[in-house]
């Protein structure tokens, strides 16, 4: 098996097979080189590409649509903004019971920490 592995690589060798990479290599950078170049020579001058030409005007049935699209989004906004206002209420009334618990269990722990320590006046109640 050794002697068939280095008969193929001396003839891969010989062939110049090992060095066709490094012909490739050169020509693909000339194609990706080449490429953007066609594709500007494909297109019109004066018009946009992947659009409407700048002359043609909006016909009617898409001014429509798009009028149509405003107003859904203004009704939507007005909706979200209207849903942000009346929770607006609980969100406050929830931080301020978060708040109040949380001055409660500053309270309580300072009670069992002086407890802790000794005072029995703060096990108490």
């Amino acid at each position: 098996m050794d002697d068939k592995a280095s008969a193929l690589r001396f003839s891969v060798a010989q062939a110049g097979l090992r060095h066709s990479t490094a012909m490739t290599r050169p020509l693909l950078a000339l194609l990706f080189l080449a490429l953007p170049a066609a594709v500007a020579a494909q297109t019109v001058p004066g018009q946009a590409v992947g659009r409407a030409a700048p002359d043609q005007g909006e016909d009617a049935e898409h001014r429509a649509d798009r009028l149509r699209t405003i107003e859904l989004n203004r009704r939507a906004q007005s909706v979200v903004d209207r849903r942000d206002r009346s929770n607006m209420d609980v969100r406050e009334r929830n931080r301020r019971a978060q708040d109040h618990y949380q001055r409660e269990r500053a309270e309580w722990r300072r009670r069992v920490a002086a407890c802790n320590a000794g005072d029995h006046d703060a096990c108490g109640s």
